[in-house]
């Protein structure tokens, strides 16, 4: 019984197969070599098959049908960063807005968006020559909107899940870490207080994102970083820059954009760099390595780093050293 049903299945599926190979044949044979037969079979099966399109866009609709998009997408914006970091919600924000425009562009609805439609979004951001690392970002930043969207409505897939259209993560290059010579030809060359910016986070550690709420009493300083209050003590140097730069101590960088301290730093390094005199174009995330590499250096103490840099765990902190290719 079960040799006879197994010869029936495959004599069904050979059948199915003879047939859609004649369809196949049937639709791309030239009009004028079609009997009249053949014609009215075609027309058939062209109708039905955007019958077919129209109902699965109909249903498409039904599902996203009263679900507010805009909304969606502000509630996500404003609660993706669970430290309440700017740069994080900047970039989610300008990735939802890239793929915005292109679904405009193609007169899709972002909801009812196929993870074909995905790829080709992808495809065009690779067209654009936007950098494979920032195609990456754009791509977990839309995933993890739809994702928001499918907890709320279930009927909403995430079509970026899976795809291959994202570019492959590279190996990262060797991660460059500013000497102290270098450091110091990098605060000569900036204004008073993006030098005075950049000596707190190479002699202190602090990312760039904690000097917004920075404060000073005497030596000793507070701030935020990561949503977590942060506390330590400033050089006699680095209180010479600060008063040196006329900011205020109450609220030091208070009024200043962070973002306009960050970018003028970035372009010092980056004309220091054609010149010559530095070895590598420096972010401020690379002074916070100097002060990582250095602090270690100067007496092994990964648990004092660890509070230093403010990490959840001394595992983090190991990580992180490793990262920089320091030998624990």
């Amino acid at each position: 019984m079960d040799s006879l049903l197994q010869t029936d299945a495959h004599d069904i599926s050979d059948s199915f197969n003879v047939m859609l190979s004649q369809i196949e044949l049937l639709i791309t044979k030239n009009e004028s070599e079609l009997t009249q037969e053949e014609t009215e079979i075609k027309r058939r099966l062209l109708l039905n098959a955007v019958i077919q399109e129209q109902s699965d866009k109909i249903r498409a609709e039904a599902k996203v049908k009263g679900i507010d998009y805009n909304a969606l997408k502000k509630t996500f914006i404003d609660n993706i960063s669970k430290s309440d970091s700017k740069h994080t919600k900047k970039g989610y924000a300008a990735a939802l807005q890239r793929l915005d425009e292109w679904t405009a562009k193609q007169g899709i609805k972002p909801l009812m968006l196929t993870p074909a439609q995905t790829d080709d979004f992808i495809y065009a951001l690779k067209a654009e020559k936007r950098s494979s690392a920032s195609i990456r970002l754009d791509t977990a930043a839309c995933s993890s909107f739809y994702t928001f969207v499918h907890r709320r409505h279930a009927a909403v897939d995430n079509p970026f899940r899976g795809t291959k259209a994202r570019p492959v993560k590279k190996p990262e290059k060797n991660q460059e870490i500013p000497s102290e010579s270098e450091v110091k030809e990098i605060i000569n060359a900036l204004p008073p207080i993006e030098a005075a910016a950049v000596m707190i986070m190479a002699e202190r550690g602090l990312r760039i994102g904690a000097l917004a709420a920075l404060e000073i009493r005497g030596d000793s300083y507070c701030s935020t970083s990561k949503a977590k209050d942060i506390q330590g003590t400033f050089s006699e140097k680095i209180i010479r820059a600060i008063k040196a730069a006329g900011l205020d101590s109450r609220k030091l960088f208070e009024g200043t954009d962070i973002e306009s301290i960050r970018n003028r730093i970035a372009y010092e390094s980056r004309k220091l760099h054609k010149q010559g005199k530095i070895n590598a174009a420096y972010s401020c995330h690379d002074f916070r390595h100097y002060f990582a590499v250095t602090e270690y250096g100067r007496n092994l103490d990964i648990y004092a780093l660890k509070q230093l840099l403010d990490h959840a765990s001394i595992q983090v902190t190991e990580t992180y050293l490793k990262s920089l290719k320091v030998k624990l």
